[in-house]
């Protein structure tokens, strides 16, 4: 691009990465719910809870709870791994 946009660097940088960007909504019942952000294996770029409030890179002692939809980036088996965790126990 003629013009350099931070939207668009960091869309190339995602590319060129091998690690990728997801977004995962916490279901009532994961066993995410409740675990510091600290001790997830991949990188959480931004929380938006359930009432709406967006925490960008939330500190390592935030909590997870239900409904909050994480973004992060991370290796594809680790996103699976989170998006499996994601899910309510049975």
């Amino acid at each position: 691009p003629a013009e350099r946009r931070a939207d668009r660097e960091f869309a190339g940088l995602l590319r060129a990465a091998d690690e990728t960007f997801d977004v995962v909504t916490l279901e009532a019942g994961s066993p995410l719910v409740g675990v510091p952000v600290g001790a997830l294996e991949l990188t959480v770029v931004a929380i938006r809870a359930a009432g709406g409030g967006v925490d960008a890179i939330p500190p390592r002692s935030r909590v997870l709870a239900d409904a909050d939809t994480v973004y992060v980036v991370a290796s594809p088996t680790a996103l699976r791994r989170l998006d499996a965790a994601a899910a309510a126990l049975d």
